[in-house]
Formats: C-alpha cells, structure tokens, sequence
C-alpha cells in the first residue's frame, strides 16, 4: 500500500498484482502480466541474495536486456535492483520499508515523472538545521540519514532518528532526510545540514 501510495503522488495509476509466494514460477507468472499491462513494473522486496530472492532472476527470464543494476552504493538501499525489458523499465525495490521508500524517492520518483511528460516535477521542500550528533558513514557510499527537527531560539537543530530499516516507525518519528555524500566519511556536530522535508 505504501508504494501504491508513492506511485500516486506522481500522477500515475498504480495497478496492483497480489503478493507472491517465494515461487519462482508463481513470481515469473504475475511479473508477465505486470510486463503486459503496465508501463513500468515494481518489484517489492525479493532483491536481496538469499534464496528466497529471485527478483533478479525474474526480471532476467521476462526477456533483454533484463538486470541493469544490481545493488547500490546507497544506504539503505543497497539491494535495489534496476532492469529494463520490452523497453519498459523496472525497479526491484528492498523489502525493507524504510529503503523501499528512500530508492523511490532517490530513483523511481523521478523516472515516474520523465515518462509521464512531466518536464519540471515538483521538488522536495529543504530546509537548513545544525546537526547535534556526529554521524559516521563510509566513504564510497551514500547515507540518508533520518531526521527530527527541534527549533531552539532562532536556531534549529537536526536530531538523527537512528534505527533499522526494516521498522517503518522510524521515518514517523522523522520530519526528513540528511545526505551524507560518497566522498565523506561522516558529518560533525555543529555542522550546518541540508534536510529533504517529508
């Protein structure tokens, strides 16, 4: 429901084809009819690599040139996945809700727009906030980091909401995102923040 919802906020019609079991005949069988009906396809959850996550080899027997991308120097969202076939592109997001939402955000939004004509799609609403924690990451890979705002005087302080990308309930304690860039290995406290406002 979630997605359904993200796909909305574009201004196109999400079309919903039921939960799969962990069956790759039963997967291949609801992305053929997703491939046939829609102009863009979805996978949710299934991009991993453990053996139940097939979602790779079942964008690769939908037809060519299948799997594009197969894992991001994103966190969260490092499993996604990204493919194209028929000409129509595809999107295998993680399972986990919290980068499911951050990879369409960053990614599926975006191309939503372009293919609908949009020529200037709306953008994120930023705000500016001190950060009051230090925050490490690593370097060579892009952080998105939760945040509460708290306005203290003239100031506001960004307070990072830390927690597992699997519980949803951390982006309802946030109010946006920070980004900590590939060739950093961390913001300070103190430091000045760009915040993505949900």
């Amino acid at each position: 429901h979630t997605i359904a919802a993200m796909v909305e906020t574009t201004g196109c019609i999400p079309k919903s084809f039921g939960i799969a079991k962990d069956n790759f005949e039963e997967q291949l069988h609801l992305a053929q009819q997703g491939i046939h009906g829609c102009d863009v396809l979805i996978f949710s959850a299934g991009s991993s690599v453990s053996t139940r996550d097939m979602t790779a080899d079942v964008i690769n027997a939908l037809g060519e040139p299948g799997v594009l991308v197969h894992g991001l120097s994103l966190k969260p969202g490092k499993p996604a996945i990204l493919g194209v076939v028929n000409d129509k592109p595809i999107f295998g997001l993680p399972g986990n809700p919290v980068s499911a939402m951050i990879v369409f955000d960053l990614i599926v939004s975006p191309t939503l727009y372009h293919l609908s004509g949009c020529i200037k799609p709306p953008m994120n609403t930023t705000t500016t906030a001190t950060l009051s924690l230090n925050i490490a990451s690593a370097a060579g890979r892009e952080d998105y980091i939760p945040v509460r705002l708290e306005s203290q005087g003239e100031e506001t302080f960004a307070h990072p909401v830390f927690g597992k990308s699997n519980l949803i309930h951390t982006l309802s304690y946030a109010d946006g995102l920070i980004q900590v860039p590939l060739d950093k290995s961390g913001l300070y406290q103190g430091e000045t923040v760009k915040v993505k406002l949900f």
